[in-house]
């Protein structure tokens, strides 16, 4: 387990790496910056082992790409990620009136 149990419901293990996904300077980086950049929250355990958080961010980047409009884009001849929706404001995101 990557994420404190106590922590509010919004915040899903996807939603946090999105997050960290979305801070990439640039909006470019490796699986290992993401890694580095999900430990900042405050709803991930501290202490966890560098192996399980890179196993279990594997997976979660895999999802975010294959969701109907994915956020994240895996560059494979450079090893990179790319966070996609850097340019969208709050309301690209709104649909009929709600978000």
């Amino acid at each position: 387990m990557l994420v404190q149990v106590d922590r509010p419901p919004q915040f899903l293990l996807l939603s946090l790496v999105r997050d960290a996904a979305a801070r990439m300077p640039g909006g470019t980086g490796t699986r290992a910056d993401i890694c580095d950049l999900i430990r900042d929250s405050q709803y991930v355990i501290e202490n966890i082992p560098e192996k399980t958080v890179n196993q279990i961010m594997s997976g979660a980047l895999d999802r975010l790409q294959t969701e109907f409009d994915p956020c994240v884009e895996y560059i494979g001849q450079w090893c990179l990620w790319v966070y996609l929706h850097e340019d969208r404001g709050e309301e690209d995101f709104t649909q009929n009136g709600t978000s």
